[in-house]
């Protein structure tokens, strides 16, 4: 028997959290090509780097137009940064701080608004069970109620 609060919604949608701001080198990108074309650079060009703390990249003078920064931001916002930024070196933070926010927002969605516990919390997520918890006890979220939800309920001390 399949209980509706054990199967886990295919398609839940979380609203997104405030926007933190882009600091540093980021938030500078960020004025001359905006916010969502800058997370998409930055996470792009984290792939290429060797460093895990900082991404590093250098703006071209001259843009070709097989140029990477055409292939992942398209001509236009290629142009603004060869404008702004051209034969500079770039380097700006990996931006790992947004994507934790947003998963412990996404994580505090699912238990207070689609009332999920811990382990159907970790399994959509991708995370292990004992760090959803602590997310959520660091969020002040009471700890869920594991005796009933084992069903050792009121039923127990019946004989």
């Amino acid at each position: 028997m399949n209980h509706p609060s054990s199967a886990i919604a295919p398609a839940v949608t979380c609203p997104p959290p405030p926007a933190l701001p882009l600091e540093g080198v980021a938030g500078e990108i960020a004025e001359v090509i905006g916010r969502d074309q800058t997370i998409h650079l930055i996470r792009a060009m984290r792939e290429s780097t060797g460093r895990s703390w900082r991404v590093c990249f250098y703006v071209p003078k001259r843009l070709p137009i097989d140029h990477q920064l055409v292939e992942v931001l398209g001509w236009t916002d290629a142009r603004r940064l060869v404008r702004h930024f051209g034969g500079e070196i770039l380097q700006t933070s990996n931006l790992r701080y947004i994507e934790r926010a947003w998963r412990q927002h996404s994580i505090r969605y699912l238990r207070t608004a689609q009332r999920m516990g811990a382990v159907e919390i970790a399994e959509y997520i991708g995370l292990s069970v004992y760090r959803v918890r602590e997310i959520l006890r660091e969020a002040g979220e009471p700890p869920e109620d594991r005796t009933r939800r084992a069903g050792h309920g009121r039923a127990q001390g019946a004989a």
